[in-house]
């Protein structure tokens, strides 16, 4: 990590106010999977488009997020049985500023991720719900879903470290995710730390993008990756995961 930091310094630095200009709460999502190690290749492409968010001096972030499911784990049975209308529900830490939010993501039936979000004021994810989280889910989950919320708690743990990219011009985001971590109730943490998870984040869908037909050259190509569906699959033993068992032999290799 010291020398990736060492590296970041040769970016342009971007704030948090004017991230805030390109915040792409709707947005389609592009996503690949690759060994770190391929990372200052990308870098190198990056750094003559993309400023880097720095916040403090700071410009690697940790994140922590807990996700939420019914016992018969509906949302994730939902990605798994490749439904086209589908939530992931959580709480999300930055840990560097203390924020946390209650977050419902939609992945809608043309293929565009909606995100909504409530600021939480003490700072804490919930261990039980409160009226107030569930009344935000109720009306961000466009379901009858009166049920599912009333029978949903807390299922995994997920944290990793977050760089993020910024575009103006063409109005993109990127995040390059590291130390992957799964921890499910007392179960041994379990961190994938070979891996890098980049994300694009756009208005427009298209995979002709100058970035996408980089990153070919290095032999990095889009890949499905649902962070919560995976490490339920990595970390339930009883559990139907028949869709996800190539991505995870896949992991497996590059970890």
């Amino acid at each position: 990590m010291d020398r990736i930091k060492n590296i970041l310094n040769n970016f342009n630095a971007a704030t948090l106010d004017s991230l805030d200009e390109i915040k792409l709460l709707k947005r389609y999502d592009t996503k690949f999977v690759f060994c770190r190690e391929k990372l200052s290749q990308v870098f190198e492409f990056l750094d003559e488009y993309y400023a880097v968010l720095e916040i403090e001096g700071k410009r690697c972030f940790r994140y922590e997020s807990l996700y939420y499911d019914t016992d018969d784990y509906f949302f994730y049975r939902q990605h798994h049985n490749k439904n086209y209308d589908r939530y992931k529900v959580r709480f999300r830490k930055y840990v560097d500023s203390g924020q946390c939010y209650f977050e419902v993501k939609q992945k809608n039936n043309k293929s565009k991720t909606v995100k909504s979000r409530l600021l939480l004021e003490n700072g804490n994810a919930e261990g039980i719900l409160s009226e107030d989280s569930k009344l935000f889910a109720k009306n961000c989950i466009c379901l009858n879903c009166s049920d599912i919320i009333g029978q949903i708690k807390p299922k995994l743990n997920v944290s990793f470290d977050r760089i993020t990219f910024v575009n103006y011009v063409n109005k993109e985001r990127l995040t390059i995710d590291l130390n992957l971590t799964y921890k499910k109730n007392n179960s041994e943490p379990e961190t994938l730390n070979r891996l890098a998870i980049a994300e694009l984040k756009s208005e427009k869908h298209s995979l002709n993008s100058q970035l996408i037909q980089c990153l070919k050259k290095f032999k990095i190509y889009p890949s499905t990756f649902s962070k919560y569906c995976v490490g339920l699959a990595m970390t339930e033993k009883n559990i139907k995961y028949n869709r996800f068992k190539k991505k995870i032999l896949k992991l497996n290799r590059l970890n």
